[in-house]
C-alpha cells in the first residue's frame, strides 16, 4: 500500500507540474531542421567549428540563413600601468532567412552572445582562453538564433 502511494506521489510531483509547449507543430510536413546555414562573411576557425557543430542541417532544406558573424573584444578591467585584466567577448550574428522555392527573405535579425574572461600572466593560456570564450559566446548567439528561425519556420 505504502509503494502505491509513493508511487501515486512521485507520479503527480513530476507529471502534475502543469507544463504546457508554447508552440504546436499544426502541419506534418514542416520540418524544422529544413534549412540551411552559409556563413556570408570571413570569421576565425573556432568560430566557424562552432556554428558547425551547433546547427544541424537537415535533409529536405526549404529554407537558407544566410549569417554574417561579427567578434568585439573588449577590456573591461585596465590596470594602472596599462595592461588589461579582463576581457569581455561580444559575438553578433545578423542573419537573414530565405525561402528558397521562391528564393524570398522572410525574416532577418540580430543576435548577440557574451563571454568574459580574466588575463593571466601565460600568452599560451590567454590565446586558449580566448578561443574558448568566444566558442561559448558563439553558441550563445546561435542558440538565440536557432530558436527564433525555428519559430518562424514552424508558422
Amino acid at each position: 500500500m505504502s509503494k502505491l502511494l509513493a508511487t501515486l506521489a512521485i507520479f503527480l510531483i513530476f507529471f502534475g507540474c502543469g507544463f504546457k509547449p508554447i508552440y504546436k507543430i499544426t502541419s506534418d510536413d514542416v520540418d524544422l531542421d529544413g534549412y540551411s546555414v552559409e556563413v556570408a562573411n570571413q570569421v576565425s576557425r573556432e568560430i566557424i567549428e562552432e556554428v558547425n557543430s551547433t546547427i544541424v542541417q537537415g535533409e529536405n532544406q526549404k529554407f537558407k540563413a544566410i549569417l554574417k558573424i561579427y567578434e568585439d573584444l573588449t577590456p573591461l578591467i585596465v590596470n594602472t600601468n596599462g595592461t588589461v585584466a579582463k576581457y569581455r567577448i561580444e559575438i553578433e550574428i545578423a542573419y537573414e532567412l530565405i525561402e528558397i522555392d521562391v528564393d524570398e527573405t522572410i525574416s532577418t535579425g540580430t543576435t548577440r552572445g557574451f563571454a568574459q574572461y580574466d588575463v593571466t600572466e601565460s600568452e599560451i593560456i590567454n590565446e586558449d582562453t580566448r578561443k574558448r570564450m568566444s566558442k561559448i559566446a558563439t553558441k550563445n548567439a546561435i542558440q538565440i538564433m536557432a530558436s527564433r528561425i525555428q519559430s518562424i519556420i514552424s508558422k
